[in-house]
C-alpha cells in the first residue's frame, strides 16, 4: 500500500513538472482521486489549463 501511496506523489509530480498546473479531471475534486488501476499498471488521469485530459501510467 505504501509502494503504491509514492508512486501516485510521484506521478503527480511527474505531471507537474511536464504541464505547471494541473487539475483534477471529471467530477473529481482533488488530484488523489484521479488514478485508476488496471491488471499491472496505475493510471493517473489529470487536466491542464486548456482543460485537456492527459493521461500518465506507470507499471507496479
Amino acid at each position: 500500500m505504501i509502494r503504491k501511496k509514492e508512486i501516485r506523489q510521484r506521478m503527480i509530480q511527474r505531471a507537474l513538472a511536464l504541464h505547471k498546473k494541473i487539475y483534477p479531471c471529471a467530477n473529481r475534486r482533488k488530484l488523489q482521486d484521479c488514478f485508476t488501476s488496471e491488471e499491472d499498471r496505475i493510471f493517473f488521469w489529470f487536466n491542464t489549463e486548456d482543460q485537456t485530459t492527459h493521461v500518465l501510467y506507470e507499471d507496479l
